[in-house]
């Protein structure tokens, strides 16, 4: 696995220390699996697992996309308000699953202290969920439903597209989450709503697999009804 990570050397945002982060070679990602609200499953190395950057300096974490993008008042909330309570530790090179859960949760922990989006913390609340998907922990549905959380905040307070979030894939997220922690009546409106839009149809990916979830979902609760 080794063979499939690097080091590379950048300037933490916050402290200004030079530090060390870990990537994953592009070519050693083999997709092996996803599953329906895009957890990626690798024949090889999860590059989720190195998604997450810290600083073993001041205890700055973040993911990788918006590591270096943090403004300067935010920054200083790091430096007041976490980085006298930190212990330093290392991120560097191969991280197992519990390692991995460790930085995005330290992740989590800065977006609370700075003022981070609803969309921030979807993309994070979700990895954390995989994570302990991958463990088979049932912690798992606590953090999706904490994204489900956030997922409602961005439909209704982010102007979207969120990055590479847009409309569709926002409510879609709604739908399935809703549909794997069981509320199946609230699942079906907001595929209903999302498969009954004719903006919809732009995103065509989003559309099929909405569309498949739908009648999952209403099988889903009929069985439930029946029981």
């Amino acid at each position: 696995m080794e063979e499939a990570l690097y080091n590379k050397s950048i300037t933490c945002p916050v402290c200004d220390k030079k530090i060390e982060v870990t990537k994953v070679k592009s070519r050693s990602c083999i997709v092996s699996s996803r599953d329906t609200d895009f957890c990626v499953y690798y024949k090889t190395v999860n590059p989720m697992f190195y998604d997450a950057w810290v600083c073993e300096f001041c205890g700055y974490a973040a993911q990788s996309d918006r590591f270096e993008e943090i403004s300067s008042s935010n920054a200083q909330k790091v430096i007041k308000e976490i980085t006298p309570r930190w212990k330093k530790r290392n991120f560097t090179g191969v991280r197992s699953a519990e390692k991995a859960l460790e930085a995005f949760k330290l992740a989590l922990y800065n977006a609370q202290m700075i003022d981070s989006k609803p969309s921030d913390y979807t993309k994070i609340c979700m990895r954390i969920a995989w994570l302990y998907r991958i463990l088979k922990d049932e912690r798992e549905d606590k953090f999706l439903k904490y994204a489900l959380k956030f997922y409602y905040e961005v439909y209704e307070k982010e102007d979207l597209p969120a990055g590479k979030m847009d409309e569709f894939t926002c409510m879609y997220m709604i739908a399935e989450l809703n549909r794997r922690l069981g509320d199946y009546d609230e699942a079906i409106k907001w595929f209903n709503r999302l498969v009954s839009s004719q903006d919809a149809r732009k995103n065509k990916l989003i559309m099929e697999m909405a569309r498949e979830q739908y009648y999952i979902t209403k099988e889903q609760k009929e069985k439930l009804t029946l029981a």
